[in-house]
């Protein structure tokens, strides 16, 4: 898919957040968002490489480093600032133009070229709040990249570090709310995500489980049957 039509998918989403109004359909369109972002990420990154590789004139070899995005990484915060942790083995021997930050208000974006013959991205979007730019900036360490993000208000909590995430984490606190007002409606959709997520063995020992709860039930409550409601999970 092209970059254009990648940015338009992405200003498509946007607008349709605008207008959702239901918690499920936003979480939804900010992921879609979230991941076409990504990509765009990724093109931007891969055409800004060829076009400083034709630039440079490198050779044949140079031109077969692919882009490796990184998905992995550490963050923590202070008063002042959002920090975060990007662990790359040997990243303390590129040069220093060899590894730039991009940051706007509410995103940033790494990239690593040519480290052992390899380039690395990693963009955050959607940061939960704003940031200051022009006092954000990043070190090298040994083996490892540190970005400091300048909070905008100093002094603000980040629960999270996106807005992504919060959305996701609220959708999670309102399940277990629900789960609590019906304790036994949780305890089946607690072994209902055990048993779609889990190996062969684990399936055979929940499948087990709620046989002999079912067993059970047939001679009342009080005998402790309690799982009927799990159904063919």
């Amino acid at each position: 898919m092209s970059l254009e039509q990648l940015k338009a998918d992405a200003a498509e989403f946007a607008a349709l957040l605008e207008q959702a109004k239901s918690g499920r359909v936003k979480g939804v369109l900010t992921q879609a968002k979230a991941e076409v972002e990504r990509e765009i990420v990724n093109l931007e990154i891969k055409a800004r490489l060829a076009a400083e590789r034709q630039a440079a004139g490198t050779n044949g070899g140079d031109s077969k480093r692919y882009l490796h995005e990184l998905t992995d990484y550490g963050w923590d915060q202070s008063a002042k600032f959002v920090k975060l942790f990007i662990t790359l083995n040997g990243v303390q021997n590129c040069s220093e133009e060899a590894v730039t930050v991009d940051y706007t208000e509410n995103s940033m974006k790494l990239h690593v070229r040519d480290l052992n013959g390899k380039d690395y991205g990693l963009m955050v979007n959607n940061l939960l709040f704003a940031i200051d730019v022009e006092k954000s900036y990043r070190k090298l360490k040994t083996d490892m990249v540190a970005i400091y993000l300048k909070k905008a208000e100093e002094g603000q909590n980040w629960d999270v570090l996106t807005s992504i995430q919060k959305r996701l984490k609220q959708k999670q606190d309102n399940e277990m709310a629900k789960d609590n007002a019906n304790p036994e409606e949780a305890l089946v959709n607690i072994m209902k995500k055990m048993y779609n997520s889990g190996d062969s063995k684990a399936k055979q020992l929940i499948a087990k489980a709620w046989t002999e709860s079912q067993e059970k039930a047939r001679f009342g409550p009080e005998v402790g049957g309690g799982l009927g409601g799990l159904g063919n999970l």
